[in-house]
């Protein structure tokens, strides 16, 4: 089953990170200025076919969609060594998040973008009985989000 992320920021944000893109589908006859655009140019410079979809069919994936939504590839997830590699990479102490039974995407977001601000070099989530990235943990990471 195709995995989707929805919202200007958060597609953009995805696509600044080079995160595989299947497609993107935009609002027929959206204004392409702004946000919008930058996100249909750095589409087009990564050959990601963009398609204009009416209405009904975004909603149908997000009712906050804000015009854009991607069909992605599966999020991968690093290993605790990859974690570890990214400080040693950077000559600096590891700097990890650990996080237990967080089960809210909003609050899994609003972690993730504290994480980032602080300069954290990774984040581990436990494998049962919490969020996993999801497209609603995009949107409320505002980017913070990587691969």
């Amino acid at each position: 089953m195709p995995e989707f992320l929805y919202g200007r920021r958060a597609v953009l944000e995805a696509l600044r990170a080079q995160r595989a893109i299947e497609k993107i589908f935009i609002l027929r006859d959206a204004n392409l200025r702004g946000a919008l655009g930058e996100l249909i140019a750095a589409a087009q410079k990564n050959h990601i076919v963009v398609q204009d979809v009416p209405r009904e069919k975004l909603d149908a994936v997000a009712r906050d969609h804000q015009g854009v939504v991607a069909q992605v590839a599966a999020y991968q997830y690093a290993s605790v060594e990859e974690l570890l590699a990214v400080a040693h990479t950077r000559g600096e102490p590891a700097f990890l998040l650990l996080l237990d039974a967080v089960q809210d995407p909003q609050n899994f977001g609003t972690l993730l973008r504290t994480a980032e601000a602080v300069g954290v070099h990774g984040v581990i989530i436990a494998e049962r009985r919490a969020v996993g990235v999801t497209a609603a943990v995009v949107k409320a990471s505002a980017g913070a989000v990587k691969n």
